[in-house]
């Protein structure tokens, strides 16, 4: 930088003479602080760190503004896996599409990233809601594996999502959702109690079941879907032999539904479908059917 000799900021006969062994400008200034008093050292210091201290704190904000958003998982389709078997997962959510390590708490759960990707959004279906990326995993886990749930953690570098749990089994028998099951006519049949795995596939689409009683009976009936990741916004209805409406519920945990009811013997339809009429892969379920007594 350039800087102006002295002699043009003030004139030879007003500078004076220079003392000998002088010290240059800087070391004068420290040096009369050294020899200031202590309150006035303690006030000068105090400052200085408090000026170190906001240069650390803005420099490390922003190092933290290049760093990239973390992922988020927003749902998973199936959240239900078999045992002695390897289950395809799509995990939906953001910041999904780049390099992904699969991990979790589990021993003996074996976690394939097969792909990740930019995800298309289906019509009518909300980005912020479902993610616009994806994670498609293969989870496999081995003959007499115990666990009942298995949490999954995606990684991205340093930067890590928050576990998303999936269910393994169930204490009542298992059965897969079978289509066409979309009125009373084709109503598919299950037993009480029972869990079945199921999913919306399509926009309006509505999954019917059918039960028969054969004395009065206090059933629980419930929709396991939004709370473990689908997109799935329940409404459940039973639907007597005559097709009158005997009980509904919408919103039970969360988003989810559940009926408790006292049923006479006979024949009921439960009718499940989503509240807005959305529906496809994003929209699984588990829908469990038990004695009130019981609990999955």
């Amino acid at each position: 930088m350039f800087r102006r000799p002295a002699a043009e900021i003030l004139p030879a006969e007003k500078r004076g003479p220079r003392r000998a062994g002088g010290l240059p400008g800087a070391c004068r200034r420290f040096s009369a602080i050294a020899k200031s008093s202590l309150p006035t050292r303690r006030a000068i210091m105090t400052g200085c760190s408090m000026c170190v201290m906001y240069l650390i704190t803005f420099t490390m904000a922003l190092v933290a503004d290049d760093k990239p958003d973390p992922p988020k998982i927003a749902l998973a389709a199936p959240f239900v896996i078999s045992v002695n078997a390897t289950t395809k997962v799509i995990l939906r959510g953001w910041k999904l599409n780049r390099e992904i390590v699969a991990t979790t708490t589990v021993a003996d759960v074996m976690l394939k990233v097969v792909k990740h990707d930019n995800a298309p959004v289906p019509g009518g279906q909300d980005a912020k809601q479902i993610g616009d990326t994806l994670v498609e995993l293969d989870v496999t886990l081995p003959q007499g594996f115990s666990a009942t749930a298995v949490p999954i953690i995606l990684s991205a570098g340093d930067q890590a999502t928050s576990p998303l749990t999936l269910l393994v089994g169930g204490t009542h028998p298992v059965i897969s959702e079978v289509e066409p099951n979309d009125g009373f006519r084709q109503a598919q049949k299950i037993a009480v109690p029972q869990i079945v795995d199921g999913q919306i596939h399509a926009d309006r689409d509505i999954d019917v079941f059918s039960i028969e009683l054969a004395e009065p009976q206090s059933l629980r009936i419930e929709v396991f879907a939004h709370r473990h990741g689908s997109a799935l916004d329940s409404l459940l209805t039973i639907f007597d032999a005559r097709g009158i409406k005997v009980a509904s519920n919408d919103d039970a945990e969360s988003v989810d539904s559940k009926i408790e009811t006292l049923l006479s013997a006979g024949e009921y339809f439960i009718v499940l479908q989503d509240a807005h009429d959305h529906g496809g892969q994003t929209h699984p379920y588990r829908l469990v059917v038990e004695f009130a007594g019981s609990k999955e």
